[in-house]
C-alpha cells in the first residue's frame, strides 16, 4: 500500500474546511459512476488534488454499491489503496458521513445510472 498523503498542503486546508450538510441532495456524476453531493467539491484544489477527490468518489462508490474494490475490472487493488490511505491520513472531510445511502439516495443513483446507460454509444 502506497503509504503518501492523500492530500497535503493548500489542498489538505481545502478538504478540511468543506462543511458537512445533511440536507444537501446529490448529483450524478455519470463518467465515474458515483454521486456527489456539493459540499464534498472545494473550489482551489491542484490537478493532483482534484484527481485524488475524484478517486475518493469512486472507491466510496464501491461501497454505496456493496461491491469489493477487488471487483474493478482494471486495477483490482488501487481504490482500495486509496481508500486506505484517506482513512489513515484521518483528514475530515464530509463524504466520510457518507457512507450509507437513504432509500430516496439510492433510488436516485439507480434511476440516474439506467438514463445514463440509455445514452451510451
Amino acid at each position: 500500500m502506497n503509504i503518501e498523503p492523500l492530500f497535503t498542503g493548500n489542498d489538505l486546508q481545502l478538504i478540511e474546511s468543506l462543511q458537512y450538510n445533511p440536507e444537501l441532495k446529490p448529483s450524478f456524476d455519470w463518467m465515474r459512476d458515483c454521486l456527489v453531493w456539493k459540499d464534498e467539491r472545494p473550489d482551489g484544489l491542484t490537478p493532483a488534488g482534484y484527481e485524488s477527490l475524484i478517486d475518493l468518489w469512486i472507491a466510496r462508490s464501491f461501497i454505496h454499491r456493496g461491491k469489493s474494490f477487488s471487483e474493478h475490472s482494471l486495477d483490482p487493488h488501487y481504490f482500495e489503496d486509496v481508500w486506505k490511505r484517506a482513512l489513515n491520513q484521518g483528514f475530515q472531510w464530509p463524504g466520510f458521513s457518507r457512507l450509507t445511502l437513504s432509500d430516496e439516495e439510492r433510488e436516485f443513483y439507480k434511476q440516474e445510472k439506467l438514463a445514463a446507460s440509455k445514452n451510451e454509444f
